[in-house]
């Protein structure tokens, strides 16, 4: 009898994890990252090379204007995802490469933007500027337009 009451409450957890496990994948499956801009930036498309020099500290200009890159460094799986497809580097080479930035180029560091709200406002003062964040986040701000697709889970 306890051997019965034993499988039933084991069979039990291993459906309540399939359950759970089934319910992850539906949400990450419509995971994928996005560059955007100010709604009424001019900016359309940038190439990843052109994008990638934005984030290690290379001048790139569009209509005689800077491109600013701004960090989303709100969320951990964002940020490896940016440095995976992005920066094609380990965090620790791309920290390292920014600190030499000032020094070597007198060019400031992309600024970090923790919070999602204060990212939106500094891209909107500048509408030569971009950075990435997810698609559904993207998708629900009447403040950026999509650019290009950066990342999507498969």
């Amino acid at each position: 009898m306890e051997c019965c009451v034993a499988v039933k409450s084991m069979r039990a957890i291993i459906l309540f994890f399939l359950g759970a496990l089934q319910c992850m994948e539906v949400v990450a499956d419509d995971r994928s990252v996005v560059l955007v801009a100010a709604s009424a930036s001019p900016l359309q498309n940038l190439d990843s090379l052109e994008l990638r020099k934005i984030y290690l500290g290379f001048i790139v200009k569009r209509d005689g204007k800077i491109i600013k890159g701004l960090r989303n460094t709100e969320d951990e799986n964002l940020n490896s995802i940016f440095l995976q497809t992005v920066a094609a580097m380990s965090e620790r080479s791309y920290k390292r490469r920014l600190l030499f930035l000032p020094l070597r180029k007198g060019m400031p560091r992309p600024v970090e933007y923790d919070e999602t709200e204060n990212l939106l406002k500094a891209l909107s003062s500048n509408p030569y500027s971009v950075t990435y964040m997810w698609k559904n986040d993207a998708v629900r701000s009447s403040n950026v337009k999509i650019l290009r697709l950066l990342w999507q889970q498969d």
